[in-house]
């Protein structure tokens, strides 16, 4: 995916892009440099937290539980942070690590990943409509969203806020994909160091399946919103979201 110019300029925070700009069902366009979304940013320079401010950027919401801050983690001075935390990582790893370690078994990790995005719709519905308030209110936005990688929480979120704008479903595909092009090149290279070190013995192969996006695991998240829910305004009402402000939100969302 080409980057743009701002994405381009933020190197110390990795798949950092904008989650709007996806073309809607009504002719118009999910509204760009309202929200960003990213992996963690605890190592930001002090020139990428200048470029945040360029964006505007005055919120941070964070994804991710208590357990996964960096230590020292970056100040954001001028940029306020929120906690709303989906806290899967833990029982995660534990599912995986024998997985990729022990044994490379694709479907067992395709298993355990599609049975973590069920859990992310659910959970979701405590976050969206908190992360709605803050869109609703001008003084919030733009806002970064991330989670660790940037990638499954965030994702799911993104998703469904790009349900909301109207975006279409193989656009919100497409931006969920993208991760790929951010994160894979970036591990690859971080893997091809530890298999030097490790005489080749590191499960590269078996990492690299484990963070790589899948379209299937997307079709989750469509799924459940509309086979459970009815679609995104029934989810959203499931949530505890004020359905009276509905229309201002995707107002907020989308440009004509």
């Amino acid at each position: 995916m080409k980057k743009t110019l701002s994405e381009a300029g933020i190197r110390s925070i990795l798949n950092f892009r904008d989650a709007g700009g996806l073309t809607n069902s009504r002719g118009g366009k999910m509204r760009k440099g309202l929200i960003y979304r990213s992996a963690n940013p605890d190592k930001i320079s002090k020139e990428d937290l200048e470029r945040l401010k360029l964006l505007g950027i005055k919120m941070i919401v964070d994804l991710r539980g208590p357990s996964e801050f960096s230590a020292g983690r970056a100040e954001t001075p001028g940029i306020k942070r929120i906690s709303l935390p989906l806290d899967f990582e833990s029982a995660t790893r534990k599912k995986l690590i024998p997985l990729i370690t022990r044994h490379f078994n694709p479907e067992e990790i395709n298993k355990v990943i599609s049975d973590l995005y069920v859990e992310l719709v659910e959970a979701s519905k405590q976050v969206l409509p908190e992360v709605a308030g803050l869109i609703l209110n001008a003084g919030n936005t733009p806002i970064l969203i991330h989670c660790q990688a940037g990638k499954d929480r965030t994702g799911v979120l993104s998703a469904l806020l790009q349900m909301i704008a109207g975006a279409g479903r193989d656009e919100i595909i497409k931006d969920y994909l993208a991760s790929n092009d951010y994160l894979i090149p970036h591990f690859k290279q971080k893997l091809r160091i530890r298999k030097i070190f490790t005489l080749g013995f590191f499960p590269s192969d078996a990492v690299i399946h484990t963070v790589k996006q899948k379209h299937e695991d997307i079709q989750i998240v469509f799924d459940m919103v509309e086979n459970h829910y009815g679609g995104i305004n029934g989810y959203l009402s499931e949530s505890g979201f004020d359905m009276s402000q509905l229309d201002k939100l995707k107002d907020v969302l989308t440009e004509r």
